[in-house]
């Protein structure tokens, strides 16, 4: 028998994007409820742990948290800023650039003219071109009106949507070397040669020049808060409810159906969920046949391995920053790599051991990797309230790739040798299954400079109460998700009313 529920707002998917825009509606007084299909709200915020130990599965650190910055005034607003507990990143460089064999650590470092200042010795002759990178950096900024909480034209983004990154880079300075160190930290966008809008680079870039922090004890901490926030405006959030149907009548959705037979009817529904999976969830010709086409063609960014490890304590120093590695000197080119040829770049992100401070507690290792090579297992599906093994040709498979990132982290942290407790890996179909993002993609929809109009997604859809939100829509990541919420939101509530609001002091 199924049961029924009423809302103002019925929001399907408990990510970042979900959370966020369920927390703006409820304090607004409307009635709200959040359906999540996983038993761990946030999206790419979860967390597990290991040994005791938390990981964070996607988010591992956030730009723009410092005061003043967009990020801060939305968490701010939102009820959640002054109950996280943050963790700062070397000033000097929070992420450090390298190639191959090459010991040599590029900074990227907190601040503009730190920025400049740090990278300068490496590159003597390239002052003048870094000063125009920042600029070019804030000019883009400047150009998202919502980036700077306020209501602009869509005019001012065309101004600088156009301009690709690859072409950017190589305009501002003809050093291949310096083009590809600013570009080394792609893995945080998923880079294309060629396809990459800048802006793309220069927002995600922007946010953590001005601040870096890690989010103690993980990231799941803003998902967490804001679900309580949420609660004290009376909102609700419904876990392991998986969402089926969205069901039109009248031009309308009018409820939204789960897997177990409720159905959740509202005024309004929001899907912070992929743009496929609502195709999958709304059978209705109001969403065309072209426009499922052209969602169901797009590209979706590159997916990744993880290795995740529990480090002896005492034993491998605390780095206050990321590592970013590219096989070679063309930081483009890991996202194409050949099977023979893996891994052709990682990230490292350490976590400080609380009880030894100076000394890196665990240690969490990203390397590209494409959906092909785990094909094979596509059919199985392994998360918190649906295991099922994989079988023990994936194991294997799992630590032989565990194994060759290691022998390239030897190399370059010499000391994690023997002093690894334990460690455990996941691929694009772990990425598949706990993010519900076609081929485990990192971040969703590749944004390709060729095609602007193609792999842009509105907030609106052709159902009048039906809006979408999350990475796909705008941009990814922490600051570009928060941004979108407010898009979101401010179709119900009015753009100028709720920059308003966000901006009070």
């Amino acid at each position: 028998m199924s049961s029924t529920h009423t809302y103002d707002v019925v929001i399907v998917g408990g990510g970042l994007g979900g959370m966020l825009c369920a927390v703006i509606l409820a304090k607004e007084g409307m009635k709200v409820c959040v359906l999540e299909r996983d038993k761990q709200i946030g999206g790419c915020l979860q967390t597990f742990s290991l040994q005791k130990k938390v990981f964070d599965s996607c988010v591992h650190y956030v730009g723009g948290l410092g005061e003043g910055h967009t990020l801060w005034q939305i968490l701010k607003y939102a009820g959640i800023l002054d109950k996280l507990s943050l963790s700062a990143y070397d000033a000097d460089g929070f992420d450090r650039i390298a190639f191959g064999d090459d010991p040599t650590l590029y900074p990227h470092a907190i601040g503009e003219e730190n920025f400049v200042e740090q990278l300068l010795p490496y590159f003597p002759g390239e002052g003048a071109a870094l000063e125009h990178y920042i600029k070019a950096l804030k000019k883009v900024g400047d150009h998202f009106p919502l980036y700077r909480l306020r209501n602009g034209s869509a005019d001012e983004k065309l101004a600088v949507s156009g301009w690709g990154l690859t072409e950017t880079l190589e305009k501002i300075t003809a050093n291949k070397k310096l083009q590809n160190v600013l570009a080394g930290n792609n893995l945080l966008y998923a880079g294309e040669f060629g396809k990459t809008p800048f802006y793309l680079h220069a927002l995600v870039l922007e946010s953590y020049i001005h601040s870096a922090h890690k989010v103690l004890p993980g990231s799941s901490q803003i998902a967490k808060f804001l679900w309580k926030e949420l609660q004290s405006h009376g909102g609700e959030v419904y876990r392991n409810t998986e969402v089926s149907k969205l069901v039109e009548e009248n031009g309308q959705i009018s409820y939204a159906e789960t897997k177990q037979g409720q159905r959740f009817y509202a005024k309004q529904f929001i899907a912070a969920v992929h743009p496929e999976r609502v195709l999958d969830m709304v059978d209705s010709d109001m969403l065309r046949g072209a426009y499922r086409k052209r969602i169901r063609g797009l590209k979706q960014t590159i997916s990744t391995y993880m290795l995740n490890l529990v480090l002896r304590p005492g034993a491998v120093p605390m780095r206050r920053y990321n590592i970013y590695w590219n096989a070679n000197e063309d930081a483009w080119s890991a996202v194409n790599y050949k099977a023979n040829e893996w891994p052709a770049n990682y990230a490292a992100f350490f976590v400080e051991d609380q009880a030894t401070p100076g000394y890196a507690e665990s240690l969490s290792i990203l390397s590209y990797m494409h959906y092909e090579e785990v094909a094979k297992w596509a059919d199985t599906i392994n998360r918190t309230g649906e295991e099922n093994e994989r079988g023990s040709d994936y194991e294997i498979f799992k630590e032989q790739k565990a194994a060759l990132l290691l022998d390239r982290m030897y190399e370059r942290i010499p000391e994690l040798k023997g002093n690894i407790i334990t460690q455990s890996s996941a691929t694009p179909l772990t990425y598949r299954d706990y993010t519900n993002s076609p081929g485990g993609s990192l971040y969703g929809i590749l944004k390709d400079i060729n095609k602007p109009a193609e792999t842009t997604i509105a907030t609106r859809t052709k159902i009048p109460n039906l809006l979408l939100t999350g990475q796909n829509v705008n941009l990814h990541g922490v600051l570009g998700v928060s941004i979108t919420a407010i898009a979101t939101c401010a179709e119900l509530v009015g753009m100028d009313y709720l920059l308003g609001r966000i901006k009070q002091p």
